[in-house]
């Protein structure tokens, strides 16, 4: 697996009823080869906001993961079907101003513990690292 760039930090939101019980992520950010990847448990997905989102980007975090039950599992129904939604409205929101879409993701997930939602961090990284191109004169830009 390709090591993003030192210093990234990740936000993963998830949904309670995604994890597997008794296996709670860790309260603190843990880092990775460099990747600081903070888990933060939510009521449910469907809970998430693009304005959210996006101030989690404006706070400093290089990219979001939403990570929402499977349509089988979904307590509500249509829960995690409306956070994928606002979360695309986010990604125009990005695109409208030349920020790359890839600084936020999505995942369906069930049964899943706290190791495999630090990975989906860090494959989270990995994906903004990935969309950050080489400007002119040898800088990067975003």
């Amino acid at each position: 697996m390709h090591v993003p760039t030192r210093g990234m930090k990740i936000v993963v939101l998830y949904c309670q009823h995604c994890v597997t019980y008794g296996k709670e992520s860790p309260i603190a950010p843990r880092e990775h080869d460099g990747v600081v990847v903070q888990t933060v448990m939510m009521p449910c997905s469907s809970k998430v906001q693009a304005s959210e989102v996006l101030k989690l980007l404006a706070a400093g975090a290089d990219g979001v993961e939403i990570v929402a039950c499977s349509d089988e599992s979904c307590r509500l129904l249509v829960g995690s079907r409306m956070a994928e939604k606002r979360l695309q409205y986010a990604q125009r929101l990005l695109n409208e101003v030349h920020v790359p879409k890839e600084r936020l993701g999505f995942s369906w997930k069930s049964g899943v513990g706290p190791e495999e939602l630090e990975a989906i961090g860090l494959r989270r990284a990995s994906a903004v690292e990935a969309s950050t191109v080489e400007a002119p004169g040898g800088g990067e830009k975003t």
